[in-house]
């Protein structure tokens, strides 16, 4: 029986690759001897230094051909939408607030009681802030001659559920110096007040 002519035809070697496979004999050979002669010459530590920065090399040179880099830092970054901020119209001032800082320039607890929810009130006298002790911190404050002065009004936004929020800055005048303290409203849908927040810091 004959042999067949493509086997023996797949079996030898394709003139066309042997400058390819003789290149990449070479190119092997060479980093092997250049590596050997490196750790004769070079200390470990630079060895390992030197392969880094061969690896990094070739990272930028393979992404720079197109291709995709095993690096973290070349993956490709999403571009991400910047936050947009507007100045939204500020609400008026509420009547509640009013006469809050009213009350309080006057010394007047019941006044201060008058503009808070019931639901408020019942977290203020959980905290030892019922109107008897409202009552007694501005006798001290009085006494210490504090005075509550001009009131600047930041703005207001509404909030869901009916509510709205307002910030000011009361002026306080006491022997010991002014101050300037910021205060935050929490109004809810009644007109009520439903919270507070307030600076003690100069």
């Amino acid at each position: 029986m004959m042999p067949d002519e493509s086997l023996d035809s797949m079996s030898r070697p394709n003139p066309l690759l042997m400058p390819i496979r003789l290149l990449l004999y070479w190119l092997v050979k060479g980093l092997v001897l250049l590596f050997l002669g490196a750790r004769h010459i070079l200390r470990p530590k630079a060895v390992r230094y030197t392969l880094l920065v061969l690896l990094v090399g070739c990272s930028v040179g393979w992404k720079a051909a197109g291709e995709p880099s095993i690096l973290p830092w070349s993956q490709p970054q999403v571009e991400r939408e910047a936050v947009s901020t507007t100045i939204a119209d500020s609400l008026p001032q509420p009547e509640v607030v009013e006469r809050y800082f009213k009350s309080q320039a006057e010394y007047d607890a019941a006044g201060l009681w008058e503009t808070m929810n019931d639901t408020f009130k019942k977290r203020m006298t959980a905290a030892n802030n019922s109107l008897e002790q409202l009552q007694k911190e501005l006798e001290i404050a009085e006494q210490q001659q504090r005075r509550y002065g001009e009131v600047d009004y930041v703005g207001g936004m509404p909030l869901t559920g009916g509510k709205s929020v307002y910030f000011y800055v009361l002026n306080v005048e006491a022997p010991t110096g002014a101050s300037r303290l910021p205060y935050t409203f929490i109004v809810d849908a009644e007109g009520k007040i439903a919270n507070i927040q307030w600076s003690l810091e100069r």
